[in-house]
């Protein structure tokens, strides 16, 4: 584990790199990432697993940016993990660039998810959760990994975060795990300005762990991400108090922290100093895109460790296919995306039939043959007669995911967000 200081050097670390590919940019976000540095430095740093060689493989943890606009502070941080070079930071918001303004799936690279309107990038992290269980509850848990999300303030403020809350809390998915990053700041409002409702209290109400931290503080986050990832129950929801454009200095050497105008554009049209600001984060004004050696050292451990990790569980894999021969071959087509050859010429249909009734005929028959696939309806599978398929399965149900229906309750928006993270997940054919 590094130390605390060697941390704060990295988190800064990000926070300069961020700021800096938006300037370059001249156009993005810098404020938000620059607040949320220390929390996603925390998780890359001592918590998210997966396999450095090969970030595409199936068991690892996933992160689901919510906010894609704060997509600086996670490209800088893949940057840290070896994921993007320099170079690529600085073409960010650039024709063609691997860097766009918002993430889009590049899952090679660490990016599970593409991020653009707030509120649905958690809410395909929860459909992740559901798939991992899905998975889990057919071939064990020795394959078990954790999604993590991060949500802004706007992000709890889109409707949609009504039924990521209230479904992942009935369902018990402890191994959802989301970072509400708290900065009381939005794009041209302060929070407090449209919104001054119990966040925790909400949450707390669906059935989640809720935890509220000082997202700066090093030792708050670890403990807190370590009680999420302990909890056997429920879904944790750590709240992270922070403040917008951490760091940031006005030429006077003032503090131009805690402002609206560093949400969505440079900090120097924002009026802060750029050089003030590198210098004040311990950086060096003539190359903002330089990686400390503390940052270097941290990472580069890191990656030793998650390599040690993927060596274990590629063994455990490995030994679980000697032993189950035939469940592994079942995996394989799973992860494959392919579905086994059906006879549609065979399906019987009533002559001049609803075409819901057909579709409930069909899809009665998906539910014998493609054994991974699940179907969701918000309330109405009585009357799209998606109880086609599920007559011959059964829902998920808090502890119980050996069924593939999903009951998402009367919330269109969000099911059709969860069911696009089950395909991002892979594994799953969602319906």
């Amino acid at each position: 584990m590094a130390t605390n200081s060697k941390l704060m050097r990295s988190a800064d670390n990000i926070r300069i790199l961020a700021a800096a590919m938006v300037e370059k940019a001249k156009s993005g976000h810098p404020g938000g990432a620059m607040g949320g540095a220390d929390f996603i430095n925390v998780l890359y740093a001592e918590f998210l697993r997966y396999d450095p060689d090969d970030r595409t493989y199936p068991f690892r943890d996933r992160f689901f940016l919510d906010p894609g606009h704060m997509a600086p502070m996670l490209y800088a941080t893949l940057s840290l993990a070896g994921a993007y070079t320099s170079e690529e930071l600085q073409q960010l918001r650039q024709w063609g660039s691997p860097t766009p303004g918002h993430p889009e799936v590049d899952v090679a690279r660490g990016v599970e998810n593409t991020s653009g309107p707030l509120g649905q990038g958690h809410a395909m992290g929860l459909g992740a959760a559901i798939a991992e269980r899905f998975l889990v509850a057919r071939f064990g848990e020795w394959m078990a990994h954790r999604t993590f999300a991060y949500i802004s303030d706007g992000g709890v403020e889109e409707e949609v975060s009504q039924g990521v809350g209230r479904i992942a809390g009935h369902l018990g998915l402890n191994n959802f795990i989301m970072y509400y990053d708290a900065n009381n700041v939005q794009l041209s409002t302060r929070v407090d300005e449209v919104d001054t409702e119990n966040v925790a209290m909400k949450y707390e109400a669906w059935g989640w762990n809720v935890l509220t931290i000082d997202g700066h503080d090093v030792d708050a986050i670890r403990a807190a991400l370590t009680a999420a990832c302990d909890e056997r129950e429920r879904p944790t929801l750590i709240i992270g108090r922070t403040v917008m454009g951490r760091g940031a200095k006005a030429a006077d050497g003032t503090s131009f922290e805690d402002k609206v105008s560093t949400h969505g554009q440079p900090l120097t049209a924002a009026g802060a100093d750029m050089e003030a600001t590198v210098r004040n984060l311990g950086g060096d004004p003539a190359d903002p895109f330089a990686v400390f050696p503390e940052s270097r050292e941290v990472y580069d451990a890191r990656c030793a460790e998650l390599r040690e990790w993927a060596r274990k569980l590629r063994e455990t894999e490995r030994s679980w296919r000697d032993e189950h021969r035939e469940l592994a071959r079942k995996l394989d087509l799973f992860l494959s995306g392919e579905v086994p050859e059906i006879d549609y010429k065979g399906i019987e249909m009533k002559p001049d039939g609803a075409t819901r009734a057909a579709s409930a005929t069909v899809l009665g028959l998906y539910a014998e043959k493609v054994e991974n696939m699940i179907v969701a309806s918000a309330d109405l599978s009585n009357s799209d007669k998606t109880d086609g398929f599920l007559k011959k399965t059964t829902a998920f149900t808090k502890g119980d995911f050996t069924g593939k229906f999903f009951q998402a309750g009367v919330s269109e928006l969000t099911m059709a967000c969860v069911m696009n993270g089950m395909a991002l997940h892979g594994g799953v054919i969602p319906a």
